[in-house]
């Protein structure tokens, strides 16, 4: 590879890292420990993931109304900087709940400007026989942040949550001035001017057939990803080993997420690929609710781990390979609508909760969902083969 290329697929490996697999995933992981030592109510740890969510969506929104000039670079460095003080002021106990929910408000924004913004410089910079590459590469970032947001889990019990967030913070630090680096050396390749919109391109079925998908995962994740510590620890009644155990096998499968996508879509074609991923999803988050074994959680634990980064991915990828200069702004509609789903997600499970419904129905209707969109993406694609 490149030079250039090793550059690109580094900064948006670190920009993945940092926007989704640190400042979204780092909360779950650290929620259980974090409600007791902040004595916070079961209502406003929900109340802040549903905050994270809104953030996103803002981010995303943001994201979209910004020129594809060299403004993009200025905007993913002020996105990494605040998301890194969102994680030091979450460090410390004793604020105003006011205080948390604007922070997490700042983490979710980061996290789409980041998530929209990072992926369209890589657009502009690389050549076309390398963004696959660079995308598989890069995209692998979210699983490494959630991975990253696991290692210490094995010691909450001997350092406190304080320190716990510091750490998280160091490692949004370092990735601060690695970013800030980086987009110094791509900033010539960027355009003075705004490259040209798509709409000159008429978005047909199979755009939005893939929106559907994307966004019905965006809602089938949610489970998984807000309350599957709480799920193991409060329904389950495991210890301390094994909610830790498979919260290391979720961020192992993050880490690999990226890599299947890429294997699978070499083999099968992008599409294809798609539906297995899809299809593997709702098996994963189905199989939450037979928890007459261990292993069917800890099965359920890596593949959902897997499958968010996975078609997250192959998404984006199809997207640019399909629409090309029109990738910034499609791929923006694509999160705006996942981050809308999966606030209304957030808001809907959290209602749930409210009214007694058990996980397990959850992650039923988690799966159904899920069921829904996949059926209409293969029903969509069926003579498309790449």
């Amino acid at each position: 590879m490149s030079s250039n290329t090793i550059r690109l697929s580094i900064f948006l490996c670190l920009s993945m890292c940092l926007g989704i697999g640190i400042l979204r995933f780092s909360y779950t992981a650290l929620l259980p420990s974090t409600r007791e030592a902040f004595e916070w109510t079961v209502q406003f740890a929900s109340l802040l993931s549903s905050a994270n969510l809104l953030g996103y969506l803002i981010g995303a929104l943001i994201a979209m109304r910004l020129p594809q000039t060299k403004i993009m670079s200025l905007y993913i460095q002020i996105a990494a900087i605040a998301g890194m003080l969102s994680l030091l002021c979450c460090a410390f106990s004793g604020f105003s709940e006011i205080w948390y929910i604007f922070w997490r408000i700042i983490s979710g924004i980061s996290g789409g400007l980041l998530m929209i913004l990072s992926p369209s410089v890589v657009a502009q910079c690389c050549d076309l026989q390398d963004r696959f590459k660079i995308n598989f590469i890069g995209f692998s970032g979210i699983g490494i942040g959630v991975l990253l947001a696991t290692l210490f889990l094995p010691y909450l019990d001997q350092i406190s949550t304080h320190t716990a967030w510091l750490i998280l913070c160091s490692f949004a630090l370092i990735i601060c001035i690695c970013l800030s680096r980086l987009l110094h050396q791509f900033k010539h390749h960027l355009s003075t001017e705004t490259v040209a919109s798509s709409t000159e391109i008429p978005l047909n079925a199979l755009f939005y057939s893939l929106l559907i998908a994307y966004s019905s995962s965006a809602f089938a994740y949610i489970p998984h990803s807000l309350f599957w510590i709480d799920y193991l620890q409060h329904t389950l009644n495991l210890n301390l080993f094994w909610i830790n155990f498979n919260w290391i096998l979720y961020g192992l499968g993050s880490a690999l997420g990226a890599f299947t996508a890429y294997v699978l879509a070499r083999k099968f074609g992008n599409f294809n690929a798609l539906k297995i991923l899809y299809s593997l999803y709702i098996v994963a988050i189905f199989i939450a609710t037979l928890a007459t074994h261990p292993m069917l959680t800890l099965t359920s634990s890596f593949f959902t781990g897997m499958l968010n980064p996975a078609v997250v991915f192959l998404t984006s990828y199809t997207i640019l390979q399909l629409y090309g200069i029109a990738y910034k702004k499609l791929w923006s509609i694509a999160t705006l609508c996942f981050a809308s789903v999966q606030l209304i997600g957030g808001l809907s499970f959290s209602a749930l909760q409210h009214f007694a419904v058990s996980y397990h129905q959850q992650f039923l209707l988690a799966s159904f969902i899920l069921l829904l969109g996949t059926l209409q993406l293969i029903w969509m694609t069926r003579k498309k083969q790449n």
